[in-house]
């Protein structure tokens, strides 16, 4: 199943509560010219970002290189935990005193874009370069054909496979560039039946929204349209949810079991501790799920395929992005702090591959041979599925941004045999749609 530190980490968590009033007030109209130029005077622009000690310590870092290369702009830094930071965001936002750089991620980008709260990057191209970046890499930042934001870095869901365990109980690894679900089915009942019942073959599916999206792709569907609707057949989760349930017990843990990982610490996960020889992840999870442990061999293995089906539903998901307030007084002084972050080479070899596989080609080049082990695991994945990865769904929509939470409460209603897959999937669709419209 899809651990709850993936689920926090790079498809959102607890937070939701974005009203339509929260934000319609702050930042300027994007049909206005913006005047950028850099100020003759002194400027202090504030940043912030959510993240880890370690996070903080090199951002800091990166702050005060720019610094000293650009002493007449001053960076005031502010981060927070990843609960404690959107609340911090929407309230800033709502009293027009937002910092000017922002840290965004996927969930709520659009909720701000729409509501005029992100200065359009189209308008800093003086100050801020986007050369690097493929156009893939560039759409997934943009909400109406704008550009909004810019990726930080790319994310890729994986099947993480325990080498290990696939050795021990004599189950071959798959070929994943073919493999399809009803595959990754039999090799799941298999290792679960060798072992005794003492492994699992595999988690869960449709615990959260990232694998939801692939698995809706590979059907010729979709979950929202670039208008911000929701799209979904309901008969698309129903299919996956039904799935889950005739493996639970076979192949997969129990419903109890599967409720219980939901929860989980990531060292107390079944794929850290032996006891599951596949999980779904997203590739720079693996620095992070090899630390766990100390005896479990992980390899990243392109997702299974719908049987017959011609679109393997792969994208790069941004492990998070930069935005700019549309509310700046300094658009051309954050467009060249934003610069600075995502194209300086020095600046990249400080960050590292903290807040992801860097988007920017160029920069990732400039890193690449520095690597650790996990993170060129995780950046040679990346190469791997770069010929089949398509262009990025449509951004999450406002109201949606507690869907992973949603998806994991209908799938449970599922394996507790509580609702039908057909009628999970309609009452889903239908909450789904819900929250979309009651935001607008």
């Amino acid at each position: 199943m899809t651990t709850p530190f993936s689920r926090r980490t790079l498809l959102g968590g607890a937070f939701a509560g974005f009203s339509a009033l929260s934000l319609a007030a702050c930042g300027v109209s994007q049909d206005e010219d913006t005047d950028v130029a850099l100020s003759n005077e002194e400027v202090t622009l504030r940043f912030t970002w959510w993240g880890s000690d370690a996070r903080h310590e090199v951002t800091q870092k990166v702050i005060d290189a720019f610094q000293k290369e650009n002493p007449k702009i001053k960076i005031k830094g502010e981060f927070a935990d990843w609960v404690g930071y959107w609340d911090r965001l929407a309230t800033t936002f709502a009293a027009s005193d937002a910092a000017d750089i922002v840290q965004m991620d996927e969930l709520y980008l659009r909720t701000y874009a729409d509501r005029g709260s992100l200065l359009d990057l189209g308008k800093t191209k003086e100050f801020l370069k986007t050369d690097g970046f493929s156009d893939i890499s560039l759409a997934a930042g943009q909400a109406g054909g704008t550009q909004y934001a810019l990726p930080i870095g790319n994310g890729s869901l994986s099947a993480v496979v325990n080498t290990r365990l696939f050795d021990k109980y004599g189950v071959d690894l798959p070929d994943d560039t073919s493999w399809t679900w009803d595959d990754f089915a039999d090799i799941s009942a298999k290792i679960m039946e060798a072992s005794g019942g003492d492994v699992v073959g595999s988690g869960a599916l449709g615990t959260e929204a990232g694998l939801l999206t692939i698995w809706a792709r590979q059907h010729g569907g979709a979950l929202f349209d670039d208008e911000g609707k929701v799209v979904l057949d309901p008969a698309i989760p129903a299919e996956m949810w039904e799935f889950n349930r005739k493996l639970a017990g076979k192949g997969q843990p129990s419903a109890e079991s599967t409720a219980e990982q939901l929860t989980a610490p990531l060292n107390q996960t079944w794929l850290v501790l032996g006891k599951q020889a596949i999980n779904f992840n997203y590739n720079t999870q693996i620095s992070s799920l090899q630390e766990a442990t100390k005896e479990e061999t992980f390899k990243l293995l392109q997702l299974p395929q719908a049987a017959g089906g011609s679109a393997p539903g792969f994208y790069y998901k941004p492990s998070m992005y930069w935005s700019i307030s549309a509310g700046t007084q300094h658009p051309a002084e954050a467009a060249k702090f934003v610069d600075y972050l995502t194209n300086n080479t020095e600046a990249a070899k400080i960050l590292g591959t903290d807040r992801g596989i860097p988007a920017n080609e160029a920069t990732l080049k400039a890193i690449r041979p520095s690597l650790d082990p996990t993170s060129e695991l995780a950046a040679a994945y990346n190469d791997k599925v770069a010929s089949v990865v398509a262009d990025p769904p449509a951004l999450t929509p406002a109201g949606a941004s507690d869907i992973n939470n949603l998806t994991a409460r209908y799938m449970q209603e599922v394996l507790f045999d509580r609702q039908s897959a057909a009628e999970a999937g309609k009452k889903y669709v239908e909450e789904l749609t819900a929250s979309v419209e009651n935001a607008k």
